[in-house]
């Protein structure tokens, strides 16, 4: 596997993702999508969402009572595509639940493809009813700093995949 920093600028949207190593996660595949095995150290999921949580455009909301294990990333509206397949669901971007480590995402087709088909990602459940646009996947939580790296990256894609600004063709966030 490439190197840290090589990663982070590797273009996830095509072939020259790599491939991840071992084998999938279990997961139970239903409404409520979760990965069951597999989630490696909980601190790196942490400092992903941590770093995403400050990027530009980003809402910061408070937890919902009783859902103080889910963090809803969303993209502040007036920053938000018109494309409506760039989000899970209203202006949210991505999802982790921290009790059962898991990520959801809205990538683009193409990146949603090749993080399925090198071992990243599985689509979302509910994709095939189109409740979630097709893109939405369950990304598979980080296991060591590699996997952070890619999985970043990914979190990238999704967010100027979001962004308006790189839906009008101006230079994008990251």
């Amino acid at each position: 596997m490439p190197r840290l920093k090589t990663i982070e600028k590797m273009p996830v949207s095509s072939s020259a993702l790599p491939r991840r190593s071992g084998l999938r996660p279990k997961t139970i595949r239903g409404p409520l999508h979760v990965q069951c095995t597999g989630h490696g150290d909980p601190n790196l999921l942490h400092q992903i969402i941590q770093e995403v949580l400050d990027w530009p455009q980003i809402e910061s909301t408070a937890p919902f009572v009783g859902y103080q294990n889910t963090v809803s990333i969303r993209l502040r509206e007036t920053a938000c595509t018109d494309n409506a397949s760039a989000f899970i669901s209203g202006t949210e971007v991505a999802r982790v639940l921290l009790k059962a480590p898991t990520i959801y995402l809205a990538l683009p087709l193409v990146c949603a493809h090749w993080a399925i088909v090198r071992g990243w990602a599985e689509p979302h459940y509910l994709t095939s009813y189109g409740i979630i646009p097709g893109g939405g996947v369950v990304l598979y939580t980080p296991r060591d700093e590699e996997e952070r790296a890619v999985c970043y990256a990914l979190f990238k894609e999704s967010y100027n995949f979001a962004c308006k600004l790189v839906s009008t063709g101006s230079s994008q966030p990251f």
